[in-house]
């Protein structure tokens, strides 16, 4: 899998010809740039005037943007761009698009029709944030060490337990710690630039005091039963994921969703359609665990690990290192948070993590595939 970028050109340009990576001047197309240099195998530019261009390409100064042209004027620019990108993509490559929504409006469904992989890590950013977001990504922050450091011991992890478990297969037995920690993962979500699927949710199970719950039940309950049921009343999980279908699908829209603990009988047939969308979704879902048997509390390392993870995956202000797909569900979310973290998660989205929390991460690991002693 090689990894494409495509960055578009901006107002300020040089005053004579050059080559096409030289001739944009102004600090984001600089900084971009020199993301695709360090993230991309190969990338290309996305000029309003020659179409797609390549970097050592020389070509004139112009003054021509995509937005001030009609429709069918961008419809024809993108598809003469898809003819000259097309033949340069292979299986399973992964396009990166640091462009604005004119120069993507139609661009993107061409190449995602065509069963190629779509990342817009800026997307919905001001040009205030895009440039924060790309100085935080060119100085190798600790947050990328602690990230890099997190997914090698999520492999590690992976290894020790088998592989994933597919939701849909998954049944309650002795494989499961009473607590612990979880991770969701969805077909189609990777990280960025990796080959590598991204984590969309993290969750624990048992840090009120004196709770009884276990983690297949918290499970289970998010997944549904195996005929498609389900209850949202009882999983703020599925509540998310079932105001997002019915954003997409307005036939399933059901008024009052995602109010109460409960529901009468006949509330719950009207419910119906919409939870059986929702297990459908999860199903397809896979999930690694950790083994945290500590008492249940606040304090205990189930919550520590939870509040700290997501802080780590989700970036607070500047957002997630590794966002979501262009297509990813959480995208319709009415959920801001979803939306701007790229987690099916709402509480400590914000939370400053502490590096140091990935030492207890790592002995909880071993904990989890060795067997040894969990810490104190």
């Amino acid at each position: 899998m090689a990894r494409i970028g495509l960055l578009s050109c901006v107002s300020g340009k040089r005053e004579s010809a050059t080559e096409a990576r030289s001739l944009y001047d102004s600090p984001l197309f600089t900084k971009s740039s020199r993301y695709l240099d360090r993230h991309c195998d190969n990338w290309f530019l996305l000029s309003a005037k020659y179409g797609l261009v390549m970097q050592k390409q020389s070509i004139e100064p112009y003054e021509e943007t995509l937005n001030t042209k009609s429709r069918p004027e961008r419809e024809r620019w993108a598809a003469k761009v898809w003819e000259k990108l097309a033949p340069r993509l292979h299986h399973e490559d992964c396009v990166v698009i640091l462009a604005g929504h004119r120069y993507r409006e139609f661009l993107v469904p061409l190449i995602e029709n065509h069963g190629y992989r779509v990342v817009i890590p800026m997307e919905g950013k001001p040009i205030g944030r895009q440039l924060q977001w790309l100085s935080e990504q060119l100085c190798c922050s600790k947050r990328d060490e602690d990230l890099d450091r997190f997914y090698h011991l999520l492999r590690r992890l992976e290894k020790g337990l088998g592989g994933k478990r597919l939701l849909r297969g998954c049944e309650g037995g002795p494989e499961w710690p009473q607590r612990g920690v979880y991770f969701f993962f969805e077909p189609n979500e990777y990280r960025l630039c990796r080959d590598e699927q991204r984590v969309v949710r993290v969750g624990t199970v048992g840090v009120s005091l004196g709770s009884k719950a276990t983690l297949w039940s918290r499970i289970r309950t998010h997944r549904g039963t195996r005929n498609g049921g389900g209850n949202h009343h009882g999983s703020v999980f599925r509540r998310h994921v079932g105001d997002a279908l019915a954003r997409k699908d307005k036939s399933l829209f059901v008024p009052g969703w995602g109010e109460g603990k409960s529901a009468n009988k006949e509330t719950r047939k009207l419910e119906a359609p919409l939870e059986k969308a929702v297990s459908d979704y999860i199903a397809e879902m896979s999930i690694l665990w950790l083994d945290v048997e500590d008492e249940p509390g606040p304090a205990s390392h189930r919550a520590y690990l939870e509040r700290n993870l997501i802080g780590l995956l989700a970036g607070g202000d500047l957002g997630p290192t590794d966002p979501p797909s262009h297509e990813w569900l959480g995208r319709s979310s009415p959920e801001k948070r979803i939306k701007n973290s790229g987690l099916w998660n709402l509480g400590f989205i914000d939370y400053p993590y502490s590096p140091s929390f990935l030492d207890i991460l790592e002995e909880y690991v071993s904990v989890t595939i060795e067997k040894k002693e969990p810490p104190r």
